[in-house]
């Protein structure tokens, strides 16, 4: 179970970015992601009725709550405290998200062999995105797909994507395997155990890139 992610910024010289730490519930679920930089914290309620409510705030925002009911697991319908029509979802026959209307921008999901290929957005195709599929399976206790969406500067990327929805696993099924969006290089390397040390994602056109490094709940081995 992954507990901590060390994340370093890598442009002329390696820089110490900040730190995320997950904590789980008694069933594996997120209850709180607390960054420390940029600052952030989210905090996760489940109720016994299908209820799922979630609060975010950062630095440069004030506290916004997120309410679903899920249904099989997944949610239909995102109220935001900050705004007054809600996000809606659509999925496939297999549980994949496939549209989420987000207040009049639409995004499209392209699945492929149970891994997400693509995003298409209508209007404007703002965050279209296009993904590789690695070898390497997506089957930690977090989706570490959604660690990308943390770092790109989209305007209101990760709410427009509702990156912490996805980190509580509440919008449909995950990918089976780490995807690499083409925007990016990406980097690998694995403990002795054989589980990932770290992710390092490089690109844009001043060829910037963050590592991200990942401690564990049964952690003996020392992460520099």
């Amino acid at each position: 179970m992954i507990t901590g992610i060390k994340v370093h910024k890598i442009s002329d010289v390696i820089t110490y970015q900040g730190m995320i730490s997950l904590t789980y519930d008694n069933n594996k679920r997120l209850t709180r992601i607390y960054s420390s930089s940029p600052l952030a914290a989210v905090n996760y309620t489940y109720k016994e009725n299908s209820e799922v409510s979630y609060t975010y705030s950062t630095e440069n925002s004030p506290l916004v709550e997120i309410s679903t009911s899920l249904e099989n697991g997944r949610s239909y319908v995102c109220k935001f405290s900050n705004r007054e029509n809600p996000v809606t979802y659509s999925y496939d026959n297999e549980g994949y998200l496939k549209s989420c209307n987000n207040n009049g921008t639409v995004l499209e999901y392209n699945w492929e062999s149970g891994n997400l290929s693509s995003i298409t957005t209508t209007p404007r195709g703002t965050y279209n995105s296009d993904y590789r599929v690695s070898n390497i399976a997506n089957d930690y206790s977090l989706d570490l797909n959604t660690l990308a969406q943390w770092i790109d500067d989209r305007e209101n990327y990760t709410t427009v994507m509702n990156t912490f929805g996805q980190m509580a696993e509440i919008l449909g099924k995950r990918s089976a395997n780490i995807l690499e969006d083409t925007y990016y290089i990406y980097d690998y390397s694995f403990r002795q155990d054989g589980r990932l040390k770290d992710m390092t994602l490089m690109g844009g056109s001043e060829n910037i890139g963050y590592s991200f490094r990942f401690s564990y709940a049964d952690d003996t081995e020392v992460s520099e």
